[in-house]
């Protein structure tokens, strides 16, 4: 199911005026503790509220005057005043990237919490630790970690707690590329938020820098763009630490819209004001990301230049993304300058750090990056190894997330056997209840005693049909599972898993049949990010059921029709024959362009689609005889993905058949052998431009 990515935007308060009302919040227990300690107690509170506001606007001078007034402030003060000094250290840490001070302050405040049986700051010190995983780029812990304490602290009912639980869910689920949860954590973070103007933590800004980092990490800047034009508006004054975060988020959005020289320039930007005020994580991010900029223009000098002067602050900010950026940074420039045994070492060692902290969504960007490198390079054979593994990986993620899936449906089912059972044991103690009170009512007559009987088996006949209609249930429910855990949810098709299981069935007879072979067209719907910009996601969800339909009633009922991916389908055809193989990929697309879609405003869509087919074995020849042999369902997909990018270069709306694969000296050569496949049906015209990118 698509969940629409577009939230009404929320208001704004300005940054120094909601700090002063959260920090006088935090100091306010103290002001309320015993007559007799009041008067310190209330020069320590207002030493502590005049720092956490110079904090917003010179973050170093605050971290300083933290430190050395430190001991004065904490020594024989009660709880509230040093818990309160402890909190405002630590933020002011993070704020300034000094994060392995920050998680050190953060142990203190556990401790201290424990020592005093304070839940709430015991609660927030552990949110701190999951903070930690995220920086250290473990997002799978964090959310293991997560549900854990969320089960621990579930009656806490604390708003600062409940919007800093969400907060840190959004960013977990950002990092392992599931957007949709991840918004829906952001929203409803934002909404404790404003239904608690005072509270000390999340603040309303990060939580919306977190956003903006989520769109820019979902590849959609326009919206990162905008959230950044949006605090910007609602700041009367920015703080040196909000401005610097905004410019090197405008950058990141500004680079992956391909507009790499303005997204320098806002990195630029972000530098000198991270520099000039400390921020050294930030820093480190920035100097990395200036490396990346580079690597797209093939700048492998200036690109090795930024990622090694980004180690320096990323280890001593100790934040392990910052560091893992720099370095694998490093290892590009450093291959694209020819030196690449010392380049891939550098990548690999990023590579191993991703793979033991189970951060599969990064680990596959990273292999992408490698196997594209290695390609650049010539040295095939390794390229395809690296390919190879990152399909192994991105398998893996998906498993991951369908045994995610799967494990809360079994949740539902068992919460609602659970509540059964106990419904179930409560009539039977009824009846036992009510058998033992007429026991005694047997003896005055033999009438009633019938008459008891009577109602005894009938609660019996009663349980016993509740009983089987439990188990009918039970069997509709694993059946239901089935089907769910075989189909896309949204267009019915197959899925990969069924299609995966279907191919390890898949037997070797094809190979040897070449007159009726396996065919296997990758599909991919064009201009399908248009549709959704312009018309919405509900728009694109109804042209993707309609894609599903169509392809069902142009293809026969032996053929395997699934959703491969977003706009991604693949159609995998048994006993087509040579002469069949163009009519199967004709047919296919003249069933998608040959109307328009409806939409619910009655709005007609032209659609159409590009493809890439493949049939095992490939044309036999005596060249190819023995490449054919080696070519398996697996890469017969890459060979149909790179036929369908050939038809994306060449205009989209027409197919290009694998005709044969050549590998001479065997090695592998980046030539394919390819047959163009145009529509019978005129080609629709393009959709048109939206005005943002007309503009």
């Amino acid at each position: 199911m698509t969940v629409p990515l577009s939230q009404p935007s929320l208001p704004h308060r300005p940054t120094t005026a909601g700090a002063a009302r959260r920090l006088a919040c935090a100091f306010g227990l103290a002001l309320a503790l015993g007559t007799a300690a009041a008067p310190a107690l209330a020069d320590g509170a207002a030493r502590l509220h005049e720092i956490g506001v110079l904090a917003e606007q010179d973050i170093q001078q605050a971290r300083t005057m933290l430190v050395q007034e430190g001991p004065g402030l904490i020594a024989g003060a009660p709880y509230a005043q040093r818990i309160a000094y402890l909190r405002l250290l630590r933020r002011v840490q993070i704020d300034s990237g000094h994060l392995r001070d920050a998680y050190a302050s953060n142990e203190q405040i556990v401790e201290l919490a424990e020592a005093e049986g304070d839940p709430l700051n015991l609660a927030l010190g552990n949110l701190a630790r999951i903070n930690r995983q995220l920086d250290d780029n473990d997002p799978a812990s964090a959310l293991a970690a997560l549900e854990t304490l969320g089960a621990r602290y579930r009656e806490l009912g604390d708003p600062e707690f409940r919007a800093g639980f969400d907060s840190l869910h959004g960013i977990a689920y950002s990092a392992v590329g599931q957007y949709d949860r991840a918004l829906q954590h952001f929203q409803h973070s934002l909404e404790i938020v404003h239904a608690n103007p005072g509270l000390w933590s999340p603040r309303e800004a990060d939580i919306r820098l977190a956003m903006a980092r989520m769109y820019v990490n979902a590849r959609d800047p326009d919206r990162a763009l905008a959230i950044v034009r949006e605090v910007r508006a609602g700041q009367e004054q920015l703080p040196a630490r909000m401005a610097a975060s905004l410019c090197y988020l405008e950058g990141r959005a500004l680079v992956v819209r391909n507009d790499i020289g303005a997204g320098l320039a806002a990195f630029g930007r972000a530098l000198t004001l991270a520099r000039a005020n400390g921020l050294i994580a930030l820093e480190a991010h920035v100097l990395g990301n200036i490396a990346n900029a580079n690597l797209r223009l093939q700048r492998y000098g200036p690109a090795e230049a930024a990622a090694r002067e980004a180690l320096g602050p990323a280890r001593a900010s100790a934040e392990g993304i910052g560091l893992q950026l720099a370095e694998a940074n490093l290892g590009f420039a450093l291959f694209g300058q020819g030196r690449q045994q010392e380049g891939l070492a550098h990548v690999d060692s990023v590579a191993a750090q991703l793979r033991q902290a189970g951060a599969l969504s990064a680990l596959g960007r990273l292999l992408a990056e490698k196997g594209q490198a290695l390609e650049r390079a010539g040295r095939y054979r390794e390229a395809l190894a690296t390919v190879r593994e990152r399909e192994t990986i991105m398998k893996e993620l998906a498993q991951s997330e369908r045994e995610k899936a799967i494990s809360a449906l079994q949740e539902q089912f068992k919460a609602r056997e659970r509540a059964a059972q106990i419904a179930t044991l409560r009539q039977e103690n009824a009846v036992k209840d009510v058998e033992l009170h007429n026991r005694g009512l047997r003896q005055l007559t033999t009438t009633l005693g019938a008459v008891l009987a009577l109602v005894l088996f009938g609660v019996v006949f009663v349980l016993y049909k509740k009983s089987v209609r439990t188990g009918h249930r039970l069997s509709e429910l694993n059946a239901e599972l089935a089907y769910l855990s075989a189909r896309d949810p949204l267009t019915g098709l197959f899925n990969r898993r069924s299609f995966q299981d279907r191919m390890r069935s898949r037997t070797g007879e094809a190979a040897a049949r070449p007159e009726a072979a396996d065919c296997f067209t990758l599909l991919d719907i064009d201009h399908f990010k248009r549709i959704n910009d312009e018309y919405g996601h509900a728009a694109g969800d109804a042209v993707l059921v309609e894609v599903g339909r169509r392809l069902r009633e142009a293809t026969r009922e032996s053929d395997m029709v699934l959703r491969w991916g977003g706009e991604e389908f693949l159609v995998y055809s048994q006993g087509v024959t040579p002469a069949q193989r163009v009519q199967l990929v004709r047919r296919i697309l003249d069933a998608l362009a040959a109307t328009p879609v409806l939409l619910d405003d009655g709005t007609a869509l032209s659609i159409s689609a590009t493809a890439g087919a493949v049939s095992l074995p490939l044309l036999d020849d005596e060249e190819t005889a023995e490449t054919n042999g080696r070519v398996d369902w697996e890469q017969a997909i890459a060979l149909a993905d790179r036929a369908l990018y050939k038809g994306k270069e060449t205009g989209r709306n027409r197919g290009y058949l694998v005709a044969g694969l050549r590998r001479p000296g065997g090695a592998l050569s980046d030539g394919l052998q390819l047959d163009l496949i145009l529509p019978g049906v005129p080609a629709l015209p393009a959709l048109p431009a939206p005005e943002a990118l007309s503009a």
